[in-house]
């Protein structure tokens, strides 16, 4: 089994704490939770961009109609106007936004709705008194509109209005200017209506904005959850000695690989169980000591994982110096050359320098192979793999005995 990593939560997620807790405004956050923010809403705010272009130029297209009834004399100039500024602009934000650059799109739309407000402010100048404070009027709801539609960040939406109203302002004076009161009262009521928006949208903004530090909070504190349950689990399933699965997790997985094998595909196949016991190993821990104990089943299990193919196959601790595996037979022979290939690996582990002298630690083996179609559960293949065990163990140790499911014992090794 796999060691997981320790839990480390995400720098975001440590700042938006420290950000709650403070009760930061989105200006005050530090520069990983605005780039964790702008991440976050990318997705959202390019949608919001594309239809805001789309209106916008519907906008464009249906406020063309009301130009040709007031001031059908200068009907070609705000067409034109328009096929040069808002239909680029509003072709340039598309493009951008396909590209995935949301900057560049933002200020595509910011200057597309400035452009449209401009043309308005320039046929104000041309209408009477009343007509050019209907359009004066438009100009204004435009900014309120576009304050609460545009997705800026606050930063963005303050420096898109004081664009809109300088350059409104500035339009209402050249080229075509209007009279000076007619301009002092527009910038006014234009600065009334923007900064009451800008004020009003960069709340919402606020609360937004502490929404999502609370829902960094709440992934972090998910994470910290399944973290801990990962943990809780791999001490459920796994033995912490030898960092093979245990008994538990070795027969809930055998139990639900043998309940899942699709009859079609299981005829002819056999289901491979081995019961691992090392010889000697009650008088090694006794004259050695415990540590010189776990050390050996330490080595033992790392030979045996070294060996054992763990794509088709379950390895654990059994308990004590007993180990247990499993695999279905992929070709005749494989479960029965593997045992072998088992044991004589941790003979060799354990073989003294001295020449003539026994290996310090062998293993016994007991295979039970059967059919996997046979329908036999895990407990009928432990039982049958603890009677080969046995029998190894009756004939002197350190070799392979295999009970077919149906047939006599037979030794191997």
């Amino acid at each position: 089994m796999q060691e997981p990593h320790s839990f480390t939560p995400a720098p975001e997620y440590e700042e938006a704490e420290r950000a709650l807790a403070r009760r930061l405004g989105y200006a005050q956050w530090p520069g990983v939770l605005k780039v964790a923010h702008q991440r976050k809403t990318a997705s959202d705010t390019s949608v919001a961009l594309r239809h805001q272009l789309y209106i916008g130029a519907m906008v464009a297209a249906i406020t063309l109609i009301w130009d040709y009834i007031v001031l059908p004399t200068h009907f070609e100039v705000s067409l034109i106007w328009r096929l040069a500024t808002i239909g680029p602009l509003t072709w340039a934000g598309l493009h951008m936004l396909s590209k995935g650059k949301l900057q560049w799109a933002k200020l595509a739309t910011a200057t597309s709705v400035i452009c449209l407000a401009l043309m308005a402010m320039y046929l104000a100048s041309f209408g009477d008194e009343a007509l050019m404070t209907r359009y004066c009027m438009a100009i204004a709801f435009l900014l309120g509109v576009a304050c609460f539609a545009l997705p800026f960040t606050a930063q963005e939406l303050r420096t898109f209005a004081l664009a809109y109203i300088v350059l409104t302002g500035i339009a209402a004076m050249w080229p075509s200017p209007l009279e000076p009161v007619a301009v002092a009262t527009h910038v006014g009521f234009t600065m009334l209506v923007g900064g009451s928006s800008v004020a009003l949208r960069q709340s919402y903004w606020e609360i937004d904005a502490r929404s999502f530090l609370k829902d960094l909070r709440e992934e972090a504190t998910l994470e910290q959850l399944e973290y801990s349950n990962m943990m809780l689990r791999q001490l459920a399933e796994e033995d912490p000695l030898t960092g093979l699965s245990n008994r538990r997790y070795f027969e809930g997985v055998l139990t639900e690989r043998l309940g899942s094998l699709p009859g079609k595909q299981t005829s002819g196949h056999l289901i491979g169980l081995m019961m691992i016991d090392l010889d000697h190993f009650k008088t090694f821990n006794d004259r050695h000591g415990h540590l010189a104990g776990d050390k050996c089943l330490k080595l033992v299990a790392q030979a045996l994982q070294s060996i054992f193919p763990k794509d088709y196959g379950v390895l654990a601790r059994f308990g004590g110096e007993e180990f247990i595996a499993a695999i279905r037979e992929r070709q005749p022979g494989e479960v029965t050359q593997l045992a072998a290939e088992m044991r004589a690996e941790i003979e060799s582990l354990f073989d003294p320098a001295q020449d003539g002298a026994e290996p310090l630690i062998t293993a016994s083996i007991g295979v039970a192979l059967a059919p996997a179609e046979s329908g036999l559960v895990i407990e009928d293949l432990i039982e049958m793999a603890d009677v080969a065990l046995y029998s190894a163990k009756n004939a002197g140790r350190n070799r392979v005995e295999v009970i077919e499911a149906g047939s006599q014992k037979r030794n191997v090794a």
